[in-house]
């Protein structure tokens, strides 16, 4: 129980890790995503026959004017830092339309159909301005040094498990969360956060941007995530280097967890 019952701790801003007193649990500004930025428009209202859509979805040229991120593919969401999948050709006479989606474009995008044992990312990062399309929701923020701050958070084992957490696990492995749900869904407030702990975010996200990480169910084992765990935790929140060792028991007990490897030889201490 030690996996949902921290889960159920963060989510209302303590960070109560397995092995901790209670006396020791830290304090930890959380917010729902609703509160902290503006959650894109859904696919069905970007591309296809309906009436709201002003897209047909191509593939993504060499400068293409509306990039798109719409699809998952593990073995190039890697990193952090993800490269437009797609492009938006303008159907004729909805230009207007057009222009209203591509102001719902961001750098920051969330991860809605989430394979724990395959993908590695919960929150994606685009260079350039991307429209989210049916996998990906773009996230939008007044601040766009939180866009950062949030990507790194999102990505950490304990930003993983708000959205394992808050997700609907019909199947094993994988964890999704349609549009409304995603905007309820708890993580951190990057509001909360001063100058200094938003360059101190960029520093991380320079970094780490071109590390590699393994699918989320091997967080025990991913040197990336437990860099990226570790210097958002005591850098970025000036938490104490003491939180590493209960933090790797977490990324364990987590992964362990068969909603999460979904029976994939990947799971800690699998001997086939």
């Amino acid at each position: 129980f030690a996996v949902p019952q921290t889960a159920y701790h963060l989510t209302r801003g303590t960070l109560w890790l397995p092995s901790v007193t209670a006396q020791d649990a830290i304090p930890i500004p959380m917010a729902t995503i609703r509160d902290i930025c503006q959650v894109g428009i859904t696919d069905i209202n970007i591309v296809g026959n309906g009436g709201q859509t002003a897209f047909t979805r191509i593939r993504p040229s060499s400068a293409p004017t509306y990039p798109m991120l719409w699809n998952h593919d593990a073995k190039r969401e890697t990193r952090m830092i993800v490269a437009p999948d797609s492009e938006g050709r303008v159907k004729i006479g909805r230009e207007s339309r057009a222009g209203e989606i591509w102001e719902t474009r961001s750098h920051a995008l969330h991860n809605r159909d989430f394979q724990f044992n395959s993908q590695p990312l919960a929150a994606a990062y685009t260079e350039r301005e991307t429209i989210g399309g049916r996998a990906w929701k773009n996230l939008k923020f007044a601040d766009s040094r939180q866009e950062i701050a949030h990507a790194l958070w999102a990505n950490t084992t304990l930003g993983i498990l708000c959205y394992w957490h808050h997700s609907t696990r019909q199947q094993v492995g994988r964890g999704i969360i349609p549009i409304t749900a995603l905007r309820a869904m708890p993580t951190l407030d990057v509001r909360a956060l001063s100058d200094t702990q938003l360059e101190t975010a960029a520093n991380i996200f320079a970094d780490l941007r071109a590390a590699d990480f393994l699918p989320a169910n091997e967080a025990y084992r991913d040197d990336a995530r437990q860099a990226l765990d570790m210097r958002v935790l005591t850098e970025m929140l000036n938490m104490p280097d003491t939180i590493a060792e209960p933090l790797a028991l977490l990324r364990q007990k987590w992964c362990s967890e068969p909603s999460v490897h979904g029976g994939k030889g990947t799971a800690p201490g699998y001997s086939g």
